[in-house]
């Protein structure tokens, strides 16, 4: 997302008679002003005429609006008249060349003379401009901080275009952080409330928005569709800004799907558009994203000559944050081309804009950097510290449990939407079925059609309670679930006997690093599919996963006294899988996943979690204790609990191994189990 969210929000301190000039071509407006201000003796015109005037420079040529900014100001505190306006639109002009510290005196003084009780829409957005002064500063806390006081006002006076606006800039946050599971949701409740609005632009902004987080978690095609959904609607609106950021966001599509003539066509085109319009923004995006065409090419030198020019472009704007994410690109293209002097010169202006900004993406670009020219430098203890500190940077952000529940917020969303369709037409067909039962009163004819017509109905309905049954059960037990059905919520219950299992793969982050994300969420995916089967087969219930960890439990939510037995010949069944694909994907040179698993017996509380998107969790120090088994385990191997030998030692090989401090516990003794013999499976 782009600094030009402005437009999208809305400056609501301005003439609303200005939006006819930012349409038309600003700079023959701004002459047109400017000699209108010159002949004006009307000193309330007067200040009317400065306030459009720094509207229409707060998006070309901001620097020749400063000009106006002492002169409105003195004129409007003498007169009395829009001081909070102008005070507003003075610090967007510093806002949009980057001056921070002079855009925080104005905003901050504008929202220290509005009422939040009489112009609550005023204060809000004030609110909002410091946010994002905070947010292009790099101080995501603050600018979150703002946001949210912002969107708690317009609730409060209902303003659900503004609340909607406020949405996408928490989002906004929320991307510049890399977390991209609470951007995604926050972009979907913005998406909810702009189509039940109608508010088209406010929906294609949003729309682009989400696409930039579905690349970041590797679902192109989702990120394809909903940029070309937003395409439609913004050239409409004419709407060059943001078609400049669509069609980068399309680069970085084709890129990602290795198609670069694709991806430069489209940079190509968002740079003509920022040109056209002189943003240097635009054009230094659109510089940088050519850049990381050639980089993946591994034409470092063109990608550092383009770098470059992107730099010029942000300086002149004074954003810290791209500052420092594109020197470190820098400082990796000249290490890549043995340009030490560069290179620490690269990085080390890297570090200094990187001074005051809590950004995880940028951190992971700036020590992938760093580690390059430690190694080139031969300074290996350093640059061993910068790609472990890269790696865990990178890994807390791009992981396949943060894909799984992108996922579910999509689905959830497209649920929902298609629910809230469904009771609307249901509400239709009702209205009508009650004309049809009055008008037809005492017809024979007409009772039958209204047989027909109720017939239909409620095999639609069947279909749809059967479908939302089947969602359910895929995320409940059937007996939560239907006690959840005919109750609208369901009792924790005490199981004094269960069996809970923990997996985890050991070399996780090592296999990772040489997948594609795409490669890396397939093997995930078919590893927990097989997992799912094996744990069905044998009566198990998935509870649920966290990251590379999968967590089941035999004997709920009925219970039974073999659950020990059947969590244990799971386990193996799990581990010989594993063993399977271990030596497969050894043969064809792919790397592989190890696994660890724990097993521990004993009593748990098993309930449903929240009142929305509903989740069947256990808890108990058997759950701990279990993961406990698990993490002290070796891999290929089912580590059980003393407890859990008690109940299987007669059914499995059980190999004392020593003992496990656990919390409140003392010492517990494990054992390695294996099969008595493979026909058991």
């Amino acid at each position: 997302m782009s600094r030009h969210l402005i437009r999208f929000i809305g400056i609501l301190f301005c003439f609303w008679s200005s939006t006819a000039y930012a349409q038309s071509s600003r700079m023959s407006v701004a002459d047109s002003l400017a000699q209108q201000l010159h002949n004006t003796p009307d000193d309330t015109k007067k200040v009317n005429l400065y306030l459009q005037l720094l509207f229409t420079h707060t998006y070309d040529r901001p620097e020749d609006g400063e000009k106006y900014i002492q002169p409105a100001i003195t004129l409007s505190r003498r007169l009395d008249f829009r001081l909070t306006d102008v005070l507003l639109s003075a610090g967007r002009i510093y806002w949009k060349q980057g001056k921070m510290d002079q855009a925080l005196q104005y905003h901050f003084e504008a929202l220290k003379l509005t009422d939040p009780v009489k112009q609550p829409d005023f204060y809000g957005a004030a609110l909002t401009a410091i946010g994002q002064d905070y947010a292009d500063a790099g101080n995501y806390p603050e600018a979150m901080k703002y946001f949210l006081k912002a969107k708690e006002m317009h609730l409060k006076t209902g303003n659900q275009k503004l609340v909607a606006r406020c949405y996408v800039l928490i989002s906004w946050v929320y991307q510049k952080k890399g977390d991209f599971i609470g951007s995604s949701k926050t972009n979907l409740d913005a998406l909810r409330l702009c189509e039940s609005m109608g508010d088209h632009y406010g929906y294609a902004i949003t729309s682009s928005n989400l696409a930039n987080d579905f690349i970041q978690l590797g679902k192109y095609e989702e990120a394809r569709s909903y940029v070309l959904k937003a395409f439609v609607i913004q050239k409409q609106f004419n709407d060059k800004v943001n078609l400049s950021d669509g069609y980068l966001i399309l680069a970085e599509v084709y890129l990602r799907l290795n198609e670069p003539s694709k991806s430069l066509a489209n940079a190509d085109s968002a740079f003509m558009i920022g040109a056209s319009v002189n943003d240097r923004y635009l054009m230094g995006n659109a510089l940088s994203k050519k850049a990381d065409i050639y980089f993946k090419q591994g034409d470092y030198r063109q990608a550092a000559s383009l770098i470059e020019e992107a730099l010029h472009h942000y300086h002149a704007v004074t954003s810290s944050h791209l500052l420092a994410e594109k020197y470190s690109k820098l400082s990796i293209c000249y290490s890549r081309i043995g340009e030490k002097e560069r290179a620490k010169s690269s990085i080390d202006s890297a570090a200094f804009y990187l001074k005051n900004i809590e950004s995880p993406a940028v951190m992971a670009d700036y020590f992938n950097g760093r580690q390059l020219y430690d190694s080139l430098s031969n300074n290996w203890k350093e640059a061993y510290s910068s790609f472990s500190s890269y790696i865990q940077i990178r890994d807390s952000i791009y992981n396949a449990e943060n894909t799984k529940k992108l996922l579910q917020n999509q689905v959830q969303y497209e649920f929902d939407k298609k629910e809230a369709a469904a009771r609307a037409e249901q509400e239709k067909k009702d209205i009508r079925q009650r004309n049809i039962r009055n008008s037809i009163a005492g017809a024979l004819g007409g009772a039958l059609i209204f047989l027909v017509v109720v017939y239909r109905q409620r095999n639609k309905i069947a279909k749809a309670r059967k479908r939302s049954d089947e969602l359910l059960l895929n995320i409940l037990p059937e007996e939560t679930a239907e006690e959840l059905k005919q109750k609208g919520s369901a009792e924790a219950r005490q199981f004094d006997i269960v069996t809970v299992m923990f997996t985890d793969f050991k070399n996780f982050t090592q296999a990772s690093e040489q997948m594609t994300a795409k490669e890396l969420v397939q093997e995930i995916h078919y590893c927990y599919s097989e997992f799912d089967k094996i744990v069905t087969k044998h009566r198990l219930e998935k509870i649920k996963t966290i990251g590379d960890s999968y967590m089941c439990a035999g004997g709920l939510p009925v219970e039974n006294n073999t659950n020990a037995r059947d969590t244990v010949a799971a386990a193996l069944e799990i581990s010989e899988f594993m063993q399977l694909e271990k030596q497969k994907r050894e043969a064809e040179g792919k790397p592989f996943f190890e696994i660890r698993i724990g097993c521990h017996t004993g009593p748990v509380v098993a309930g449903i979690v929240g009142i929305k998107k509903f989740a069947y969790d256990i808890w108990g120090d058997t759950v701990n204790i279990a993961s406990r088994m698990e993490s002290s385990g070796e891999t290929g191997k089912v580590n059980i609990s003393g407890a859990t030998y008690e109940l299987v030692k007669d059914d499995f090989i059980c190999k004392h191994r020593g003992k496990v401090s656990a919390k409140n516990k003392g010492e517990i003794d494990m054992y390695f189990a294996e099969r008595k013999s493979y026909n058991q499976m």
